[in-house]
Formats: structure tokens, C-alpha cells, sequence
């Protein structure tokens, strides 16, 4: 972020008047005509600068960061709070957009929020693990299977202490909940893996995330992790078996035309926290932050409201490709919540402790799907 209020080394722009006065007195006429012409060239400039709308230099400079196709979900949410930022604040904002990874991808985001080449992101949940360890609590497998259980576990004030404080300590505010959907598995092969043995040996990527990791570790998969803008290739050219996305980046990234299987065991619900440079955010002039929070706010509802009708409009759009889709019975879905069990105790009561983790029971068990 540029500072604010730096002393400026340049001399005045203007001459204190008695010395104006004095200088004056020396202008042949050649020099007083050159000026006059010089001025009036600079109102011509800075006239037609204002007709052709260039930004204010007090404009408060607004960088949102997007690390997934602009299609996707969260693509389209970014797009909404962009307009809305932009309806709210008009010519107080000057609001840049970047999508697909093009800015920061799934590993650099951080890193370019906290130095303030990026003002907002919405990374998964356990993208801030690197900054904020016990956030992955919150991805535990078949733990939060809703959107009510995650609004009520972000609420939690037991819950957010677990890692908001992380966050904030690190330049980070979240600011607002963003959804995503069920994470599906989906793989090449000639039969389907339905039941976590089956996936012994699969390479299968994830986010660089430990709780991804364990996860995948628990059933026994060789595990990738690599960013999401490189998954397509790496399906594509075989360093890769599998991947486990939503509905809509399944559909948004194309790549559930690759895959020959996806398995609907929605052993996540994907969610997004959208994060802020905490020294940015704080540094806003208040009317500009009340127009960017009334933003979110209505970008939010956007997603809540499109999540759903997005990743079922997107299985159908799968399930009419020649990808193979399997609903899995009691019995499977029972199999492979044994398999992952053990990955509930050590990231789960050994990290963030029995209290919250006995919350997080709770309301998993409230809201479950």
C-alpha cells in the first residue's frame, strides 16, 4: 500500500509572493506570452482529463485479487462485488479486478494480501493455514456439511478465537463468508472408486493444506498439491489421477471432461473466507469502507442465494457429458467416514483443543445436511 502523508522533497508549486513579485518585474514580453501559452495548454489537459473520466488521485484504490476462472462461482461473486463497489462509491474508488490466478495464484495470495499488492481475496478456509494453524478445524472431514453449519461455527465466539486472532496478528481481517459447495472426488480409470479403498495409489491433488493432506493420506491416495490454475494441465498430461473440486469448478475449469468418474461423497463443504490487508482496510476513509462493506454484504447474499442453484445446474451439465456420475448408498458414505475418522483427532481436538472441538460436534450434528 502507497504511504499516506509522506513529506514531499519537491520545492512549492508556487513562489512565495514577495518573491513572485520581484520576478515578475524581470519577464521580457516573449516570456510572459510563453507563459500564458503554457497555461493555457495545462487547463486544456487537465479539462480533457476530467472529460475522459481519469481517475481522481483521490480515488481510494481497490485490488481484488480472484485466483479461479471468472465462470465459476467464485469468479461471478468477485464480479458482483465489483459492481457493487463501483455503484456505491462511483469516482471515490478506482476498483481493479483480477481473475484466474493472474495477479496471485492459490499459493501467493497470501503473501500479496499481507504486502498489500492485493487488497481483498477470498481464498478456501484452508489456504490460510500457513498463517492461521487451527483454521483447518473447520474442513475436518464430514464435520460442517452445510452452509448453516458454517455460518453458526463462524459465529461461534469459542470457535473464531481459535483462529481469527492468527489472522489479524498477521496483517489479515476476514470480512466476509463466501460458499463454494460439496467437494466431490472425480478420477480417470475404467471402473469408479466408490469406497476409500479403492483409492490406494491414486494421485489425487489437493490444496497444499495439511488437512487436505491427512485426508487423503488417511484412505491411503498418493497426494499432489499444486495450485488450481495447474490442475487442467496435470490431468490432462497424466501427472495427476484425480482431483476432488466442486460441482462448478468441475464445470468452470472443463476438467470433468478429462475425468472418466466423479464420485459424489461430499466429504467437505467448501466454503470461502474473504480476507482483507488489515492496515489497508483500517487506513480507508470511513465513507469509502461503509460503501465497500455494504458491497460484500450484497455480493454475499448473491452467493448464498447462487451456490446451490450453481452446483446443481453444473451436475447436470456433467451428468449429460460422457463423465460417469455415482450417488454413493448409506453403506459407502458409512466407510468412508471410518476411514477419515482418525484425521478428526489429530488436526482436530489435538490442535484446537477438546472445548472447541466438542463446539464444532455440536454443531455439525445441528445443521448436518
Amino acid at each position: 500500500m502507497m504511504p499516506r502523508g509522506r513529506p514531499s522533497t519537491q520545492p512549492p508549486a508556487f513562489p512565495p509572493a514577495a518573491v513572485a513579485s520581484k520576478t515578475l518585474k524581470t519577464h521580457t514580453k516573449e516570456e510572459t506570452m510563453l507563459t500564458r501559452i503554457a497555461t493555457s495548454l495545462v487547463g486544456a489537459v487537465l479539462c480533457a482529463a476530467m472529460m475522459l473520466g481519469v481517475p481522481s488521485a483521490l480515488a481510494a484504490e481497490i485490488i481484488l485479487s480472484n485466483d479461479t476462472q471468472q465462470k465459476s462461482l467464485k469468479g461471478q461473486t468477485f464480479d458482483v462485488l465489483k459492481q457493487e463497489i463501483e455503484k456505491r462509491l462511483g469516482s471515490k474508488a478506482s476498483v481493479r479486478l483480477h481473475h484466474s490466478g493472474t495477479l496471485f495464484d492459490q499459493k501467493t495470495q497470501i503473501q500479496g494480501l499481507q504486502l498489500g499488492s492485493a487488497h481483498i481475496i477470498s481464498p478456501t478456509a484452508g489456504i490460510y493455514s500457513p498463517v492461521a494453524p487451527k483454521i483447518g478445524v473447520l474442513l475436518l472431514p464430514f464435520l460442517l456439511s452445510s452452509p448453516e453449519a458454517i455460518d453458526a461455527a463462524l459465529k461461534d465466539e469459542v470457535v473464531r478465537k481459535a483462529f481469527v486472532p492468527d489472522l489479524e496478528a498477521k496483517n489479515i481481517t476476514p470480512v466476509a463468508v463466501w460458499m463454494n459447495g460439496p467437494r466431490d472426488f472425480g478420477h480417470k480409470g475404467r471402473e469408479p472408486a466408490l469406497t476409500p479403498d479403492q483409492w490406494k495409489g491414486k494421485k489425487i491433488r489437493v490444496q497444499s493444506a495439511p488437512i487436505f493432506v491427512k485426508t487423503m493420506e488417511a484412505i491411503g491416495a498418493n497426494v499432489i498439491a499444486m495450485s488450481w490454475s495447474e490442475v487442467p494441465s496435470a490431468l490432462q498430461q497424466g501427472v495427476i489421477d484425480a482431483a476432488e473440486p466442486t460441482p462448478n469448478a468441475w464445470r468452470a475449469a472443463g476438467i470433468y471432461k478429462v475425468v472418466d468418474h466423479i464420485i459424489l461423497n461430499e466429504y467437505v463443504y467448501s466454503f470461502y473466507i474473504v480476507g482483507a490487508n488489515k492496515q489497508w482496510w483500517q487506513g480507508l476513509p470511513a465513507d469509502v469502507r461503509k460503501g465497500v462493506e455494504g458491497a460484500l454484504d450484497a455480493a454475499s447474499k448473491w452467493n448464498w442465494e447462487n451456490a446451490d442453484k450453481m452446483n446443481a445446474a453444473a451436475l447436470k451439465t456433467i451428468e449429460a457429458s460422457n463423465t460417469k456420475v455415482h450417488r454413493l448408498n448409506a453403506a459407502q458414505k458409512k466407510a468412508w467416514q471410518k476411514a477419515v475418522a482418525p484425521v478428526w483427532k489429530t488436526l482436530g481436538e489435538d490442535v484446537v483443543g477438546p472445548e472447541v472441538m466438542a463446539r464444532l460436534k455440536k454443531i455439525g450434528a445441528q445443521h448436518a445436511k
